[in-house]
């Protein structure tokens, strides 16, 4: 055989040999399972059981909080599939405050930004003068410890409470679907109260913000990070006392005035659900989005006396009636401003109005959507030929 023929031969067998390694890898390519169907398949719920057996016998690459158990690993490594993520990488971003297990801030970022759900990365948008908020200092603490008193050192904010009246941080994000950034609500300073993160002092920019894209993801996206906490969003124990006074008798005008201040905490409660129901009625009749940012000024100076749950709540039906009013107005006025039949333009601000239509629907609601959708189809034979 010539040389050209053995080169010839030698490059077909060469091809062969890779055909064939190709179709043994594609044969050999694992199955892949989403964490919701694995509980559902016993052979996969076995594997990721051996596995978080496995996770939970580590001792430097899982938290002490993890370490030796099976069954919060589990939870972990389920997680961890659900968000595409290493389970060991998850597991160190995790922590335990007060008893609820806590996603570092930085995770539940990472996780919102490489979702399907935006498209791009989050925008920011802060407002006032945060060079007032950029001093620390250094103070000492006496601390009662086990064997005795103890001095401490810890650094913290410079600045008061005055200082970070105005600062506010803006979160947006283009969602799937849509061209346009959607922005949240502005996050004030002032009004985070829980402040877990020693951050809060040295860096409180970075940590506002990872705080409003949790916000943001709540109200638009909550699919993503649905029952996931991070520390800032658990409130800390106050430190209780190992040796308390002796309980002291009480006399009989002491019980009288209990049995007063319950009273008064029963009455407190009356009001409390009084103001939030007058809340919700303001929110449901606002027809502007005047109206519907001054309901949400009302929720936030009420915010000690609704407590966390009903202000939550409050807070949210006033965000999403803010933007149905807005979405309202931007539709209304679009479809005002189209032209006569036959006139210049008439055509494409009638497919402006669709286009803007269909952006809203989200804000909207199906009733309000299928309403004004309703007057574009009576209009579209005259506009679109």
């Amino acid at each position: 055989m010539c040389a050209a023929l053995k080169r010839c031969a030698y490059r077909h067998k060469g091809k062969i040999m890779e055909n064939t390694n190709i179709v043994t890898t594609e044969q050999q390519a694992p199955n892949t399972i989403s964490a919701s169907n694995a509980i559902f398949n016993v052979q996969a719920l076995g594997q990721l059981t051996a596995f978080a057996n496995l996770m939970a016998d580590s001792q430097v690459t899982v938290p002490a909080h993890l370490a030796g158990k099976p069954a919060d690993c589990m939870a972990i490594v389920m997680q961890a599939m659900q968000w595409g993520m290493n389970p060991y990488a998850v597991a160190q971003k995790t922590h335990l405050v007060n008893g609820v297990l806590g996603y570092e801030a930085q995770l539940v970022n990472a996780v919102i930004a490489s979702s399907s759900a935006i498209h791009g990365r989050f925008h920011y948008r802060y407002g006032g003068d945060w060079e007032r908020c950029t001093r620390t200092q250094e103070i000492t603490r006496d601390k009662n410890g086990k064997n005795g008193k103890y001095t401490v050192t810890e650094r913290v904010r410079g600045w008061t409470d005055e200082d970070e009246i105005g600062l506010f941080v803006q979160v947006g994000a283009i969602l799937r679907g849509e061209s346009e950034i959607t922005w949240g609500e502005p996050l004030y300073l002032s009004g985070v109260v829980t402040r877990n993160s020693p951050l809060w002092v040295s860096n409180p920019k970075q940590q506002i913000a990872y705080l409003g894209v949790k916000y943001w993801a709540r109200l638009y996206c909550p699919e993503v990070i649905l029952g996931v906490y991070s520390p800032d969003e658990v409130e800390q124990r106050e430190e209780r006392e190992i040796n308390p006074a002796p309980v002291q008798r009480m006399s009989v005008q002491e019980i009288t005035s209990e049995v007063s201040t319950r009273t008064s905490a029963q009455e407190s409660a009356a009001n409390v659900d009084a103001v939030a129901d007058d809340l919700r009625e303001r929110i449901d009749t606002a027809s502007s989005v005047d109206q519907a940012k001054a309901i949400r000024a009302d929720i936030e100076s009420q915010k000690a006396l609704l407590g966390t749950a009903l202000f939550t709540e409050l807070k949210n039906k006033a965000v999403k009636r803010y933007y149905q009013v807005d979405a309202q107005n931007k539709v209304e006025a679009v479809i005002n401003s189209i032209p006569n039949p036959g006139e210049p333009e008439a055509a494409a601000m009638f497919a402006k109005a669709e286009s803007t239509l269909g952006a809203a629907k989200r804000h909207l609601g199906d009733e309000l959507h299928d309403k004004y959708r309703v007057t574009l189809d009576d209009m579209k034979p005259e506009y679109i030929g």
